[in-house]
């Protein structure tokens, strides 16, 4: 009788119908190439952004999650100093899905906590001028005018960009003429121009997004906290400096 029990179980561990999951690896590293150890990693569901799965770099920057169903993920990784970065994954049947490397830019010197004096010989300059600095909390469906970090109405003509809410996701929408943008040479707004909406709930306090403001100014909003899945509202530090 044990002898067929231990015979079944063998049968359902093994049968070619079985999966023993899905396994995601990588490796977290900064912009030379080296690795980063005590990365945060979060597999996040596509589609609702609900955290499936954590890990953390070892000290060769290596990370490994397993266990996952087969379907479509967003890799999260973050690292202190370091911007956050998403990586999507679509998830074969089964199998192991190796990344390229997660390279994370530093954040920028506007960031709340960042000491730019580590990344510099002296004291951090700026050649722009910050036209205002605030933490703002903006709740779905309204705007801001970056020009001076004040919540407008979502129809206002000095709206730069709005937060929208849409099937359970939130999205942060660039308004009259003002576009997503890079962070370019010594602090000023890169030469890329996007004003498709941005997702921006299950994102984390390491996000730095730059926004050409409709009067061409550059502003940064980083993100002060984790937004979970279904959040309807999101609080940034705004810093806008002239171009």
């Amino acid at each position: 009788m044990m002898t067929l029990c231990l015979a079944f179980l063998g049968v359902a561990l093994f049968s070619p119908g079985a999966s023993p999951g899905i396994v995601i690896r990588g490796r977290v590293v900064d912009p030379a190439g080296a690795a980063i150890a005590g990365a945060s990693v979060r597999v996040l569901d596509e589609t609702s952004r609900d955290t499936i799965n954590t890990a953390v770099s070892g000290s060769d920057g290596n990370f490994s999650i397993d266990g996952l169903a087969a379907g479509s993920y967003v890799v999260v990784v973050s690292a202190r100093g370091f911007q956050e970065k998403q990586v999507r994954v679509d998830q074969p049947q089964d199998g192991t899905s190796v990344l390229p490397a997660v390279r994370l830019a530093v954040l920028d010197c506007d960031a709340p906590q960042v000491n730019c004096d580590v990344f510099t010989t002296g004291d951090y300059t700026d050649p722009h001028r910050v036209i205002f600095r605030r933490d703002l909390t903006v709740n779905a469906n309204h705007a801001v005018d970056l020009q001076d970090g004040q919540l407008v109405p979502r129809a206002s003509a000095e709206a730069d960009i709005r937060v929208d809410s849409a099937g359970g996701a939130l999205f942060l929408v660039p308004l009259h003429k003002a576009a997503f943008t890079s962070s370019g040479a010594e602090g000023s707004c890169g030469k890329t121009r996007n004003q498709d909406p941005m997702r921006i709930d299950g994102l984390g306090p390491e996000v730095e997004i730059v926004v050409l403001t409709r009067h061409k100014q550059c502003s940064r909003l980083f993100l002060t906290g984790m937004i979970p899945a279904g959040a309807e509202q999101a609080t940034f530090h705004i810093v806008t400096r002239s171009r």
